[in-house]
């Protein structure tokens, strides 16, 4: 596959052992411009000259990795690329994997890669996604498959039951850095002061499942917020529980506190905020600006108490611009022709599928109303 490039390179090395200019070999057309390169660096030039001609990297990027790994010969990084080449990687993902972790050029591919390939494969991770996993994060493939790797693998085992639900939860949340930490120093403290606090083993689960960043958080912090949410009346053996925490433990205080800020700006009261958030903890998911324009429109244009909105918590995590204000102009438009009861549900117009709604509201007025179509797509 690289086989005429490497006799390119091979040519032109052999040129420059023959006392050829230096200028002549950095001129090759194979060679992105780097001719500007300083006499340090020039000593790297077949570095260089590899990353750009074999590994498919640019000539900014072949400089910079050139910094961090010095290729005396092609033999060790043919026989990497070749494996890589192997098991089903594409040019443009082995010059991702070697522009993060240059120094995998230098590797046994028998004795330190093929090994942890193999284990992935073993557990249930196909093909593809093992390509995926290792182009994201090629730091795996630098750490040890006995103390490391299998190890975290095995911990999350027991907590999610299968390779499966394990080979998931990574490929999920493009987690595989999880199996780079020191699991029983990292995560198992998390896992009990969750338990700790009464939380059973299934919401455990989904917390690896959905959220495992969240574990990864100093031990006093995470102790503290569980303990937050629990005070908030949130039941650790609910699924809400998991999501309160998870929105939670995802922001600082600071951040936390001025996004209530923003609530209490409308006139909210601490109850009132915690009733709203007890039923739908992404109110406060979305940035500030986003909870400000949904409030002013809610509360200035409809005028809706908190009462109301906190009863349809859910609307606080759809589009505004998208759902919530075409819907609502729709509806509105109905609601001055007398063609819809005026104590429609608000939260049930906005959760409806666009099928659904285009059926409901839509489709069946469109000859009364001209232009209800341009006003369900946000054109009018």
């Amino acid at each position: 596959m690289f086989g005429f490039l490497r006799r390119r390179l091979c040519i032109n090395v052999a040129r420059r052992r023959d006392s050829t200019p230096i200028l002549r070999y950095l001129q090759n057309p194979f060679l992105k411009s780097i001719s500007h390169i300083s006499n340090s660096e020039k000593d790297s030039s077949f570095t260089v000259s590899y990353l750009v001609n074999i590994c498919g990297l640019s000539s900014e990027k072949a400089l910079s990795v050139a910094k961090k790994v010095h290729l005396e010969d092609e033999k060790k990084p043919d026989s990497v690329l070749k494996f890589f080449e192997t098991h089903g990687f594409s040019k443009t993902q082995i010059a991702k994997v070697i522009t993060k972790r240059p120094l995998l050029l230098l590797a046994d591919p028998v004795k330190s890669i093929e090994p942890k390939v193999q284990f992935f494969r073993q557990v249930g991770v196909s093909g593809p996604n093992i390509t995926k996993l290792l182009t994201s994060d090629p730091a795996i493939l630098t750490r040890s498959l006995e103390k490391q790797i299998t190890p975290s693998w095995n911990f999350l085992k027991t907590l999610l039951h299968t390779d499966n639900n394990v080979a998931l939860a990574i490929h999920r949340n493009s987690a595989s850095w999880i199996l780079q930490f020191n699991v029983l120093r990292t995560l198992a403290p998390k896992i009990d002061i969750l338990r700790d606090h009464g939380v059973p083993e299934s919401n455990i689960s989904k917390m690896i499942m959905w959220c495992p960043g969240r574990l990864t958080q100093n031990n006093d912090r995470f102790t503290e917020i569980v303990k937050e949410i629990c005070e908030m009346g949130f039941d650790p053996s609910s699924t809400m529980f998991v999501k309160a925490l998870n929105i939670k433990s995802g922001m600082s205080t600071a951040t936390w506190d001025a996004k209530l800020g923003v609530y209490k700006s409308f006139g909210w009261s601490d109850d009132e905020i915690l009733c709203l958030f007890r039923r739908s903890p992404n109110c406060v998911s979305t940035s500030e600006e986003d909870i400000k324009a949904k409030l002013d429109f809610f509360m200035n244009k409809l005028n809706l108490k908190p009462s109301v909105l906190s009863r349809n918590p859910v609307i606080f995590s759809l589009s505004l611009e998208n759902r919530i204000v075409p819907r609502i102009s729709l509806i509105q438009v109905l609601l001055s022709k007398g063609l819809v009861r005026k104590n429609i549900s608000l939260g049930s117009a906005l959760l409806m599928t666009d099928v659904k709604f285009r059926d409901k509201f839509v489709t069946r007025y469109k000859h009364e109303i001209t232009d209800l179509t341009s006003v369900f797509q946000g054109k009018i």
